[in-house]
């Protein structure tokens, strides 16, 4: 995974695969850029195919760590292909900003 800082978010380009074995190092990785000060983390899907429930829950427990320090998690992913429908199939879509580009997830951070 590789990791952007930006003004006012932090980028994370996500892997291919984000299963129950890949989303141990997916979580420790958001962990880790929370605790180093990170409000706002967008997570970048372009590259990823497939996202299992553990990531899902990966996800989840990051938003809600950074909605408790003032932050958000924000998503960059194509409205087509399995990622997004797992995503929206989950109620993800409505609780988490989904964003086409990262320039958009970018201009709406707070």
């Amino acid at each position: 995974m590789e990791t952007q800082n930006l003004a006012n978010a932090t980028v994370v380009k996500l892997i291919e695969r984000i299963d129950s074995v890949s989303s141990r190092e997916v979580e420790a990785t958001l962990q880790n850029i929370i605790v180093g000060g990170a409000r706002n983390v967008i997570c970048d899907f372009a590259a990823a195919k497939y996202i299992s429930s553990a990531g899902l829950r990966v996800l989840l427990v990051v938003a809600k760590t950074l909605k408790k320090g003032g932050g958000q998690l924000l998503i960059v992913c194509a409205r087509t292909g399995y990622v997004y429908e797992v995503l929206e199939t989950a109620g993800f879509t409505s609780m988490i900003p989904v964003f086409a580009s990262v320039a958009e997830a970018t201009q709406a951070a707070k």
